[in-house]
C-alpha cells in the first residue's frame, strides 16, 4: 500500500511539472483553457479508482497479524499490475 501511495505521489508530482510546463503553451497547445491542460497532464480517469484499491488494500491490511500471507501476496500482485496497466513504472 505505500509503495502504491508513493506511485500516486510520484505521479502527481510529475503531473505538476508537466502543468508548470504547459502554462507557457496554453494558447498554441489547449486553445487558452486551462482546464483543457489541467486534464492533459493528470489523467482523471485513474485517479479514483487506484486510490480506491489503494484504500481497500490498506483497510484489508490494518490487522497484519491475523492475516494469511496469501493475502499479502495477492495484495501486492494487484499493486504490482496496477502498477504495470496504469503506466506508473
Amino acid at each position: 500500500t505505500l509503495h502504491l501511495a508513493a506511485l500516486q505521489i510520484g505521479a502527481l508530482l510529475k503531473g505538476t511539472c508537466y502543468l508548470a510546463e504547459e502554462i507557457f503553451h496554453l494558447q498554441s497547445r489547449h486553445g487558452g483553457s486551462f482546464w483543457r491542460a489541467l486534464s492533459a497532464c493528470f489523467p482523471l480517469r485513474w485517479n479514483g479508482p487506484l486510490l480506491l484499491i489503494c484504500g481497500s488494500a490498506y483497510v484489508a491490511l490494518l490487522d497484519g497479524e491475523g492475516q494469511p500471507l496469501s493475502l499479502h501476496l495477492g495484495l501486492a500482485s494487484l499493486c504490482q499490475l496496477l502498477n504495470i496497466a496504469l503506466g506508473l513504472h
